[in-house]
């Protein structure tokens, strides 16, 4: 089971490392400048980010055959990647309308959508770790 949970991380990496390089950037904006595009680019890399951890053959079903003792926080996690995919296509959208009298609005939303995500990444790291030192 450790090798399985090994190897889904493994594969997952770079994506991760895609993510928080984007997310960087997105930290770093200040402005609704070129803003649209990168919650396009944010959005399409979690959607295949989260689909790679949850469908068969993925992080979540190796670290879900430790038994059903972690399976109310495996329901947590996914249960969060829909409320942090929501909440990217919300604040897409809310920027496309967006005009430059609610740029600090809307950096507000990404900013706390960031948050949401580096709380989550936080969650699943702590999982699967506890997993594979058990």
């Amino acid at each position: 089971m450790r090798s399985n949970i090994e190897k889904s991380y493994r594969a997952l990496a770079e994506e991760h490392r895609d993510i928080m390089s984007l997310v960087h950037r997105l930290e770093q904006h200040r402005s609704l400048v070129q803003l649209v595009p990168m919650l396009e680019e944010l959005h399409a890399l979690l959607i295949n980010h989260f689909a790679h951890e949850q469908f068969p053959g993925g992080l979540y079903e190796s670290l879900g055959a430790y038994g059903s003792t972690h399976h109310d926080e495996l329901r947590v996690l996914v249960n969060e990647h829909c409320i942090i995919l929501s909440s990217v296509r919300g604040v897409l959208e809310r920027a496309r309308l967006a005009n430059e009298t609610q740029a600090s609005e809307i950096l507000n939303e990404v900013a706390a959508v960031i948050k949401s995500l580096h709380q989550h990444e936080h969650r699943e790291h702590s999982l699967a770790e506890k997993l594979l030192h058990a």
